[in-house]
């Protein structure tokens, strides 16, 4: 079963329940990119479980959404609010893709119940922000660019997620990209219709926990 989530803009599917366990982050040494937020959920008062925290990745080639593959990352937790998630190590070759130049690959910020679980349930996500990651320097004026809203170096990057109702031409790549490979014209459309804009890295994620 998918599990569809909206914010005013575009549905992000979710194929999780019933999946396999989320891949283990296998690290050891320093994280390649650390990201800082706050959880808001009256689950979050100081003792409550949070659960775990899991990148989700995009689906670059149908109409999946979020969720083509997942991965679990060391996260630090002061209650009440506070959370520092540690990306682990670079994305799984499943959840990569490139519109002709540096290979990227893009995540969302789950909760999850527990991530060693047979079967993974989302319990909340950032909505306003999208990690992305390029193999190599994204140039000006290449596609790459346009999709993740300007140049930036490999690594990698927080975007903001804002919807839009006419798509760019890298997005409307991967519109026909995923109607070729079958999926439905109106779904293709529904999943692309947004934009990654360029922020700072430094920018706070917020992350809204239902309760168990």
């Amino acid at each position: 079963m998918a599990v569809a989530l909206a914010s005013g803009g575009p549905l992000l599917a979710v194929a999780l329940a019933g999946c396999d366990p989320l891949a283990g982050s296998d690290y050891v040494g320093e994280p390649l990119f650390t990201v800082h937020g706050t959880f808001a959920s009256k689950a979050n008062a100081p003792g409550a479980p949070v659960g775990g925290v899991a990148l989700l990745w995009q689906d670059a080639h149908g109409a999946g959404g979020p969720g083509i593959a997942a991965t679990a990352v060391p996260v630090s937790i002061e209650f009440p609010a506070a959370f520092d998630v540690s990306v682990p190590a670079p994305p799984p070759e499943g959840a990569r893709f490139s519109l002709g130049g540096a290979v990227l690959a893009e995540a969302y910020v789950y909760v999850v119940g527990d991530v060693n679980a047979p079967r993974t349930t989302t319990r909340g996500m950032d909505r306003d922000h999208v990690l992305v990651w390029a193999a190599g320097d994204v140039e000006a004026g290449s596609p790459e660019a346009e999709y993740v809203g300007g140049p930036m170096t490999a690594g990698y990057h927080l975007r903001r997620f804002q919807p839009v109702a006419v798509v760019a031409k890298a997005q409307a790549m991967l519109i026909e990209r995923c109607v070729a490979g079958g999926g439905l014209r109106a779904a293709c459309e529904t999943r692309r219709a947004y934009q990654l804009e360029a922020i700072t890295d430094a920018a706070p994620l917020r992350i809204e926990v239902s309760p168990p």
